[in-house]
């Protein structure tokens, strides 16, 4: 006996058949119940797809406004008694020669007809497609000294085609999605009167580095301003970068709860002697530590580093760890790394064995936290040993009228030393840029390339 959950109306029949001689559909119907609509994909891939999910992603205009693009029912709301009202069908989009699945939803006695194209099917078939148009890790490249010189002509860009050509601009941002850094050239000179002005929040945007960051949407501004200017100040500077002394590998305002994404330093004047700038590609040298000692690394994606800044009438303070992944189905990837030895503050977490209660618990946790944090170090030596060897390094004098941007979630930067005893003089300009800025710009891009071909 057929339950009726499968049972097809014979009338119907002939119907379905012509139409699947009109058109040869790769999309097929296997199963459907009050949970799981099964699709097959291509013959031979069967797919459950989860009727929640389905429903809930019904683009129709009585659940997507269709001016602001945001939904007009709550999951919880739309999960309450829903079932099939009538068998799901396949017919081809009037559009397109593209399937198109059609669901009869019953909820509390109201009928509704959702429509799935066959690509947005396809888009949520695994977790490898749910990230497609998404994310491109697919496109980086984890680099050392040899890697990047190698590819040093791709990421390079004109002040003035970066500003007006949207394909100059693209290619900037997918250097910085395949290498983490990118190179602005040709910049003009700020004129005199801007100059002696200084700079301040009313004239910020006349700036060469705010037009650079614009690009992206909007500067993220910080407790440093729109913009910073990165002097030489001889007497009580209040961060280490405004002197002269050698600025170690690190990553900025890793105390922010959402750190920037990207950094922009516009070289305005660099003429002292030394003053190098470093740049390390940290994915790699945290891919190292993973292939050297995988104990030592699963430390450092657990073991919370503290970052603060109190100084100037400022305190910040948060914890994270070294390496922060990624979970994408049976993969995990680097997400972000966080180090900045300067604003390292005492840790709190592995540090401690309470020697007066030497029973139960409270033993058994504080070992388990003291060993992972003895591993934790381990992974940290062998991560600081590899950010500090050259051949990892990119280094470079930047020239005046150059910009560099770099993804503070990813490359580290550093400064050597410099005397000014030759007369010459270093004044960089910078700003802040946030990461779903990038990605919203990495992402667009992709669409119209895509939109294009």
């Amino acid at each position: 006996m057929i339950p009726n959950l499968y049972r097809v109306n014979k009338t119907k029949l002939p119907r379905v058949l012509a139409r699947s001689v009109r058109f040869q559909s790769s999309l097929a119907i296997h199963r459907y119940d009050d949970n799981y609509t099964t699709l097959v994909f291509d013959g031979d891939r069967s797919i459950s797809f989860s009727n929640i999910f389905l429903r809930d992603s019904c683009r129709d205009p009585k659940s997507v406004d269709t001016y602001s693009s945001q939904k007009l029912f709550t999951t919880a709301e739309i999960a309450k008694n829903l079932s099939i009202n009538s068998p799901p069908r396949i017919r081809k989009s009037p559009d397109s020669s593209e399937s198109v699945l059609e669901i009869e939803w019953l909820q509390n006695g109201k009928l509704h007809l959702s429509q799935y194209q066959e690509t947005f099917l396809r888009e949520y078939i695994d977790a490898e497609s749910r990230q497609a148009g998404k994310f491109f890790e697919g496109e980086r490249t984890i680099w050392d000294n040899k890697e990047l010189v190698g590819n040093l002509p791709s990421i390079q860009a004109d002040y003035k085609k970066y500003l007006e050509s949207d394909s100059t601009f693209f290619e900037t941002v997918r250097s910085l999605n395949k290498f983490g850094l990118a190179f602005v050239n040709d910049i003009p000179e700020p004129s005199a009167e801007l100059q002696k002005s200084g700079m301040n929040e009313k004239n910020a945007a006349e700036w060469p580095v705010s037009k650079l960051a614009n690009k992206f949407g909007y500067i993220k501004k910080t407790f440093y301003g729109t913009l910073f200017d990165v002097k030489n100040e001889k007497e009580e500077a209040k961060n280490i970068a405004n002197t002269n002394t050698f600025l170690p590998l690190h990553m900025d305002l890793l105390y922010y709860e959402s750190p920037p994404g990207l950094q922009l330093l516009h070289f305005i004047k660099n003429s002292t002697t030394g003053g190098e700038n470093v740049f390390c590609d940290s994915f790699l040298a945290a891919e190292h530590v993973k292939n050297v000692d995988p104990t030592a690394y699963v430390a450092l994606t657990l073991v919370p580093i503290t970052y603060h800044y109190d100084n100037n009438n400022e305190h910040y303070f948060f914890k994270r760890p070294l390496v922060v992944e990624e979970v994408k189905g049976d993969t995990a990837r680097i997400k972000e790394v966080n180090y900045a030895p300067p604003f390292q503050g005492p840790f709190e977490f592995g540090i401690t064995r309470n020697d007066s209660e030497r029973e139960g618990l409270f033993l058994a946790k504080d070992t388990t936290d003291g060993l992972l944090f003895q591993d934790f170090i381990r992974g940290f030596q062998l991560f600081e040993d590899f950010i500090n060897d050259p051949v990892n390094h990119y280094e470079i004098k930047m020239p005046e009228g150059s910009c560099v941007i770099f993804d503070n979630r990813r490359v580290l930067h550093s400064r050597l030393g410099f005397s000014d005893s030759n007369g010459g003089d270093r004044w960089l300009m910078g700003t802040y840029v946030d990461g779903d800025s990038f990605r919203s710009k990495l992402r667009m891009g992709f669409r119209h390339l895509k939109e294009a071909m």
